[in-house]
């Protein structure tokens, strides 16, 4: 998605959404195909929808939190609207499959609607252990007059919030897990300082967020065998230049690989995301240039670089001359492999339309 260099220098990279598509996916002659389903459209507001954040909670119950415009024109580019300079409120779809999601209603989360002092344009959610639902959100770099982490809460009937979280001033990208006991929360902030804070759920309390990397932004985690995995956009060497992998197994002493895992030869690369996939991890992220897509690369053994496959597309984001976003991956394993993303496609994916949330059932690679 476009970056914004806070607080007065704008990176404009263009994102891409999906054309529609069954069976084998190649670009460029790239890598080796992979089975795709026809995209499925979830949400149908007029106005800009984007970020999913998923989880599945307890009962098996499906919850999709999205970010949804105020601005009532939705079209990036129509009368000047330009999307990451929105403010947003906070919605969510439960259903009991992913299906199902298509058709359940919209959510506002209470109090989101009022807010003012922070865009609210990025959400990650989860439910801890004890049942509550956590819904963290930013401004990911969108004008605002307190731009720290803000997190709602449901305790499965009331919500309460925005609560600050101190510490996380001009915090741009976020993403949220819970593990051994802890709420863990990656943020960028300040000129693309990456960092980690967390919820001791027993002390009730927040630790002083500690830095991960420098030049990184839009960092996403997974755990896995007692140790966690986060990929992250590299700003080092020009913006979005590669994808990186940190790990840790402690939260606090991190290791990242020496060059990127994955990277797009002559395009920006924003938005990664991890999935672990049988004996796999998978990456998904989303390259840009004129238009921007969803790309994919997996891997066995993670932190050599090497070891990733040749990245393929999983959407092509163009018609003819027409082009748009598609961006922020969030992918699923439950059974097959789902991915939900943000696209401005219309609903024949020949035009650019308002933003909306999209999903696709993902095979695997053939080789």
């Amino acid at each position: 998605m476009k970056k914004v260099l806070f607080p007065t220098l704008t990176v404009v990279l263009a994102l891409s959404l999906a054309l529609p598509m069954a069976g084998p996916v190649k670009a460029d002659g790239r890598g080796p195909a992979s089975e795709v389903s026809q995209p499925v459209q979830i949400t149908f507001s007029l106005r800009y929808d984007r970020n999913p954040s998923f989880f599945i909670g307890r009962h098996g119950t499906c919850w999709l939190f999205f970010t949804r415009g105020r601005n009532p024109i939705g079209i990036r580019g129509n009368d000047g609207y330009d999307p990451d300079f929105d403010s947003y409120d906070i919605y969510y779809k439960t259903a009991r499959s992913i299906p199902a999601l298509e058709k359940a209603a919209d959510n506002l989360v209470p109090g989101s609607n009022l807010v003012t002092n922070n865009t609210q344009r990025d959400v990650a959610a989860l439910q801890a252990h004890d049942g509550t639902i956590w819904v963290f959100t930013s401004s990911g770099y969108a004008p605002s007059t307190d731009p720290r982490i803000f997190y709602y809460k449901y305790d499965g009937a009331n919500w309460s919030g925005p609560t600050p979280i101190e510490g996380t001033s001009y915090a741009g990208h976020i993403d949220a897990l819970e593990y051994h006991g802890k709420i863990w929360v990656f943020f960028d902030a300040w000129e693309y300082v990456l960092q980690v804070t967390s919820y001791d759920e027993k002390k009730a309390s927040w630790s002083t967020p500690q830095i991960m990397h420098n030049d990184a932004t839009i960092a996403k985690g997974i755990t896995h065998g007692g140790k966690f995995y986060v990929v992250w956009a590299s700003m080092s060497e020009g913006a979005g230049t590669g994808i990186y992998l940190s790990t840790s197994t402690n939260g606090a002493t991190w290791t990242t690989t020496s060059s990127p895992v994955a990277s797009w030869p002559g395009l920006t690369n924003w938005d990664p995301a991890l999935i672990k996939d049988r004996d796999m991890f998978r990456l998904f992220w989303a390259p840009s240039n004129s238009e921007q897509f969803i790309a994919t690369s997996r891997s066995s053994n993670p932190t050599d670089p090497t070891s990733w496959s040749t990245p393929i597309r999983v959407t092509t984001a163009s018609h003819g001359t027409d082009n748009w976003w598609d961006f922020w991956p969030q992918p699923v394993k439950r059974g097959a492999t789902y991915l939900f993303y943000t696209s401005e496609r219309n609903s024949s994916g020949t035009a650019r339309a308002d933003g909306n949330i999209w999903m696709l059932e993902i095979g695997q690679e053939s080789r």
